[in-house]
């Protein structure tokens, strides 16, 4: 059961701190916003644009502090700590709910737009499925 508690919430933070220094390092909209925007990055004026980046470098910075986060609590869930399964799905929760409202929120506003609901939604349960796993073992 080690193994599965693991290699998902491993992966999980994997995935997390992917996306976030895939935020961090963007210099310019990722489709999808431009999608909901309604313009390209070019359109958008030098503070908007500044505005955005900023955004992104705080988003990309909590996205690799919870994978961070999930890597060192893999430490105690080794040594059958629980209360370390507590604390990685407490930073999931608070961390992935945002994340995954907002990104079915602009998927309402425009359709079109191919926000990162899949992957999102993936590392929750990869993340849930590795702290619950504690429990059953």
């Amino acid at each position: 059961m080690l193994a599965l508690q693991t290699g998902c919430l491993a992966a999980a933070a994997l995935v997390s701190i992917a996306f976030g220094l895939r935020y961090l390092l963007a210099r310019e909209f990722m489709g999808y916003h431009a999608e909901v925007a309604g313009r390209p990055w070019a359109e958008l004026t030098t503070g908007f644009q500044v505005m955005v980046l900023g955004m992104y470098t705080i988003m990309g910075g909590g996205f690799i502090t919870y994978g961070a986060a999930l890597l060192w609590l893999l430490v105690p869930l080794s040594r059958g700590e629980g209360w370390a399964a507590l604390a990685a799905l407490t930073l999931t929760a608070a961390t992935l709910a945002p994340v995954l409202y907002v990104t079915l929120w602009l998927r309402s506003v425009r359709p079109a737009a191919r926000t990162p609901v899949l992957p999102a939604a993936v590392v929750c349960v990869l993340a849930v499925i590795g702290s619950a796993a504690w429990f059953w073992t």
